[in-house]
C-alpha cells in the first residue's frame, strides 16, 4: 500500500513540474499604479528601461533579444536608455538612441555590453565611441557613428531622460509590458521569459476585448454607413 501511494506521489510531482506554471501577480509580476502610455496604442509594447552600464542588463539581454525575434507583427520592443546624470548615462543614451534609429540593436548590443564589461571601453565618451565604433564589422559602423552625430540624437537622448524622471525610474533593469504590467523575475531572467509572454498574451486579449467592446451596433442604418464611411 505504502509502494502504491509513493508512486502515486511521484507520478504526480513528476506530472506538475512538467506543466507550466501561471504568473502569479505581486510575485513574477506587479500592475503599475500609473500605467504608461504606449507608442502604439493597439499594439503590446515591451518597454525596457536599461543601461549599458548595468552589469544585469547585460544578463537580461540575450533573452529580450531572442523573444524579440520571436514577436508576433502586433508586438514590438521599445529600449529607454535611463538618463541620470549629464556625462555617463546621458552619452550612454546618445548610443541607444543611434542603434534604436538604426535597427541595429540585435547586432550591436552585444558587442556593446562586451566592449564595456569584458574590454573596460569607456564608450560613455564620444570621442572613444566614435572612434571605436567605425572599427566595428559585425555591424555597420559607419551607419552608427552617422547616427550618432547627428542633430536628431541628442533630442532623443533627451526624451529618454524625460522618460526616466517621469516614471522615477531608479533600477534597471525594468520590463513592462502593455504599459501597465512589471516583470520582477523571482526566479531569474531565463523562467521570466514564460512570464514575458504570458504578459504579452493578456495584454494582446485585453486588446482585442477592449476593441469588441467599443465597436457597438449602430442604433440605425444610418449610422451604420456613417460607421463604415469613417472606417
Amino acid at each position: 500500500m505504502l509502494k502504491k501511494i509513493i508512486t502515486i506521489m511521484a507520478t504526480t510531482l513528476a506530472f506538475t513540474s512538467g506543466v507550466a506554471q501561471a504568473a502569479l501577480v505581486n510575485v513574477d509580476y506587479v500592475v503599475l499604479d500609473k500605467p504608461i502610455p504606449q507608442l502604439h496604442k493597439n499594439k503590446v509594447e515591451v518597454l525596457e528601461f536599461f543601461s549599458y552600464s548595468c552589469i544585469h542588463c547585460s544578463h537580461l539581454e540575450p533573452y529580450i533579444l531572442k523573444e524579440m525575434k520571436s514577436f508576433a507583427p502586433d508586438t514590438y520592443l521599445r529600449p529607454v536608455h535611463v538618463v541620470w546624470d549629464d556625462n555617463v548615462y546621458y552619452n550612454l543614451a546618445r548610443i541607444a538612441a543611434a542603434v534604436n534609429s538604426t535597427g541595429m540593436k540585435l547586432k550591436a548590443d552585444p558587442i556593446i555590453f562586451d566592449a564595456i564589461f569584458t574590454k573596460h571601453i569607456e564608450l560613455w565618451q564620444p570621442d572613444v565611441f566614435n572612434k571605436w565604433a567605425v572599427q566595428q564589422t559585425a555591424f555597420d559602423g559607419q551607419k552608427l557613428v552617422k547616427a550618432y552625430n547627428s542633430l536628431e540624437n541628442s533630442a532623443t537622448a533627451t526624451d529618454m531622460r524625460k522618460l526616466s524622471e517621469k516614471y522615477n525610474i531608479q533600477s534597471t533593469p525594468i520590463v513592462i509590458v502593455g504599459g501597465k504590467y512589471e516583470l520582477k523575475f523571482p526566479r531569474g531572467f531565463a523562467a521570466g521569459m514564460a512570464t514575458l509572454n504570458e504578459l504579452i498574451e493578456k495584454v494582446r486579449n485585453e486588446n482585442s476585448t477592449g476593441a469588441a467592446t467599443t465597436r457597438k451596433l449602430p442604433k440605425s442604418i444610418g449610422a451604420s454607413l456613417a460607421a463604415s464611411a469613417n472606417r
